[in-house]
């Protein structure tokens, strides 16, 4: 009787109408309420923060565990030469996209005079409130750069720096495979349950789902004002019609890669879709993907804790998409046209900011765009200040595309649980 009504509870609180109940009423009453109930945003914050409480540990013990299997099997090279290519595939793919959208939307020409003027207000107002922090985020890639190598792993830990943590955990993993197989037997079973253990937190906390998603969009919603968004209207509606081609590519790959129905790929990665979308957080929804793409899809489990944690870290997809886009809605606004040559650039140097983005946060990652706009003589600060105004808009749906765009690239390289990729290479 107990586990029926658990079972019934679960299903009613789980259930993708009661998910996106709450965060489109939420997001409703953030757009009427204007911000006047601080309590709601304080228990976003809390839900937000239980998610990302059990994110570190989780991603740490699913590198170490998943390299250290591989490397002690051996079978790790080619598998890595994967991963890198179609990585750098799907990257060019959302760069090329966002230049091709841009050109044909034009999302800054021919704004009316109204928008233009509000555009105008939001960078006074940015500029007169922190202009020496403004100042101050354009100048970051050196230090992110030197950040990926930790000097002291406990500070990269408690600071919460994902690449440098990443880093480690590579090379701890690498390692612990390449000991004797007696020798780390132990410390990999260790691994293996706390890894099991982080999981079952995550799984008790998606019984809240709804009710987070709930404060969540009430956040999101009505921190940003109805005037900016109609100005940028035309940028904000090409980020969404982009990202919605991105999410609809990366989830055939899937299910073509997984197998079975379309809509039963869909069903296995709802869940993860939705915390994505509700938090604006890669990594909060990423255990909830892992278990789908294992559980729901059946993917082999030692492919996904390898490259599912690798690649929301290393392959931004949604953020080379917005870059690319973003720098033409501003070559519109000033007047700059883009040749073939720059832009070929514009997508390279997206790549390469995206992925740099993926290792700052907020106003940081964004100020990842000065790499394109630099050398094309465009503005940084007036790029980072209208980004920034519509961020809490787009910011979902782009960490939607991030996510799916990892779910398919797991699919592609490592296959089905009984036909696992790794497995062909130790038979050959």
């Amino acid at each position: 009787m107990t586990e029926a009504i658990r079972k019934t509870i679960s299903g009613i609180l789980l259930h993708p109408v009661g998910i996106l109940l709450g965060m489109g009423l939420g997001g409703l009453y953030g757009w009427i309420d204007k911000g006047g109930t601080p309590a709601i945003e304080l228990l976003g914050d809390i839900f937000l923060r239980l998610l990302q409480m059990c994110v570190i540990p989780l991603l740490f013990t699913a590198v170490v565990t998943s390299l250290a299997k591989l490397f002690s099997d051996g079978a790790a090279r080619r598998y890595v030469t994967r991963l890198v290519l179609f990585i750098g595939l799907g990257l060019t793919v959302a760069g090329g996209l966002g230049m091709f959208m841009g050109e044909i939307g034009r999302p800054g020409s021919e704004l009316q005079h109204q928008a233009k003027q509000i555009i105008g207000e939001v960078i006074f107002r940015a500029e007169a409130a922190a202009p020496d922090a403004l100042a101050n985020q354009t100048a970051g890639i050196a230090d992110i750069a030197l950040g990926i190598v930790p000097s002291n792993i406990f500070v990269a830990l408690s600071s919460g720096n994902m690449l440098a943590i990443l880093f480690f955990a590579v090379l701890f993993g690498v390692a612990l495979g390449s000991i004797d197989k007696r020798r780390s037997a132990q410390a990999i079973t260790l691994f293996e349950s706390l890894y099991e253990t982080f999981i079952k937190i995550i799984g008790w906390l998606m019984y809240v789902l709804p009710f987070g998603l709930f404060c969540l969009a009430y956040t999101q919603v009505s921190s940003v004002g109805m005037d900016v968004l109609m100005a940028m209207t035309r940028l904000v509606l090409l980020i969404y019609l982009g990202c919605g081609l991105l999410i609809a590519f990366y989830s055939i790959i899937t299910w073509v890669k997984a197998g079975g129905g379309y809509w039963r790929s869909v069903a296995a990665l709802k869940e993860s879709m939705f915390i994505a979308f509700g938090t604006s957080s890669s990594f909060a929804a990423v255990p909830a993907a892992m278990r789908g793409l294992k559980d729901g899809l059946g993917l082999d489990r030692n492919s996904v804790d390898m490259v599912m944690p690798l690649g929301i870290t290393l392959n931004p997809p949604g953020s080379v998409f917005h870059f690319a886009l973003a720098t033409m809605f501003l070559a519109n606004l000033y007047g700059v046209d883009l040749d073939l040559g720059w832009t070929a650039f514009v997508i390279v140097a997206s790549m390469l900011a995206g992925v740099a983005a993926a290792g700052a946060p907020g106003i940081a990652g964004l100020s990842m765009i000065s790499l394109i706009l630099v050398p094309l003589g465009l503005p940084v600060e007036v790029a980072i200040i209208l980004l920034a105004a519509i961020d809490p808009i787009v910011d979902p749906i782009l960490t939607v595309v991030n996510l799916q765009a990892n779910s398919a690239t797991t699919a592609l390289i490592g296959g089905k649980e009984e036909n696992a990729f790794i497995a062909d290479e130790v038979a050959a």
